[in-house]
């Protein structure tokens, strides 16, 4: 299997008709939405792209493709609109491998401490697991000094932190972060 990762869209419908190009180009099976899918939110401004009906539209046309969870600037409302269930605040991808499972914890990245023994554990996670999440709109790979590894796609309509519009790949050994542009950014090998 292979996801395509999305998160914090705003709205931007140009951003997401170019990010949803690469599930055909990377042979995607689903694609992965990490939450803040049609509102730009109090703290960002209003991408250029903003367009949240025509968003909608995109992702409905994809619908059973998507796995969806809950970002702060999202809201019951905003599923009336979208086609699909967006409301989780969390799930999971036990994601097989040659010789095991990688568990992939899928937040948007506001509501739990993965930085704590403590919040890992009560998030059923252990040294090695994955957790996907968005929110702070910085693409990277961070790894904790609790064994979780972070990977943030970033956001593709207002990046952060001086890093570029982007998305991940999740593949059958490794995640791929990419500039929206289509750049390889960095990889974790499982």
């Amino acid at each position: 299997m292979r996801y395509l990762v999305i998160s914090d869209i705003h709205g931007g419908a140009l951003e997401l008709k170019q990010a949803l190009g690469y599930f055909d180009k990377f042979s995607c099976d689903y694609i992965v939405l990490l939450g803040d899918i049609l509102n730009h939110g109090p703290r960002n401004t209003v991408p250029k792209s903003y367009d949240p009906m025509k968003v909608g539209d995109l992702l409905n046309s994809v619908k059973q493709k998507i796995i969806a969870i809950r970002g702060n600037c999202d809201s019951e409302v905003d599923s009336m609109v979208l086609n699909f269930p967006c409301n989780a605040p969390y799930g999971y991808i036990n994601l097989k491998l040659k010789d095991k499972y990688q568990k992939i914890f899928l937040t948007h990245g506001h509501l739990y401490d993965i930085d704590t023994d403590k919040g890992i554990e009560k998030l059923g996670l252990e040294n090695g697991d994955v957790v996907l999440s968005g929110h702070t709109h910085i693409s990277g790979i961070f790894k904790k000094d609790n064994g979780i590894v972070n990977i943030n796609p970033g956001s593709i309509t207002i990046p952060k932190g001086g890093t570029k519009a982007g998305f991940a790949v999740i593949n059958e050994d490794n995640i791929v972060l990419y500039s929206l542009d289509g750049e390889l950014v960095d990889s974790y090998e499982f």
